[in-house]
């Protein structure tokens, strides 16, 4: 059976603000993820998003894994990353402000 990510509240909203839409199943798809040529870029980057991190999926990963996808998380947070612009530009609301940031920082150091 798959499980999602273990986490508080505050960072599950923030992940699922900000991250979900490309790294778990629970996408939202917007409508003009329904639009060629449009969908076939959205949908090509939900399937890459999925397929280097998937937090639906989160207890497929060995500890080592786990531990790793954090630290590549937080990476590609600090450098920008992630969010990408493209994303950022349709959904608003993913930017990420200092405080999640922080919080995100914090969360990704725990072992």
């Amino acid at each position: 059976m798959e499980s999602d990510i273990p986490t508080s509240p505050e960072v599950k909203s923030l992940l699922t603000r900000a991250c979900y839409d490309c790294h778990s199943n629970e996408t939202v798809w917007p409508w003009y993820s329904h639009v060629a040529p449009i969908s076939w870029i959205v949908t090509k980057d939900v399937r890459e998003g999925r397929a280097e991190l998937n937090f639906s999926t989160w207890n497929r990963y060995s500890t080592k894994e786990q531990v790793k996808k954090l630290k590549e998380c937080w990476e590609e947070v600090k450098e920008g990353e992630m969010p990408p612009w493209s994303y950022l530009a349709m959904h608003r609301m993913a930017r990420l402000s200092p405080h999640d940031h922080t919080l995100l920082q914090s969360w990704a150091a725990q072992p």
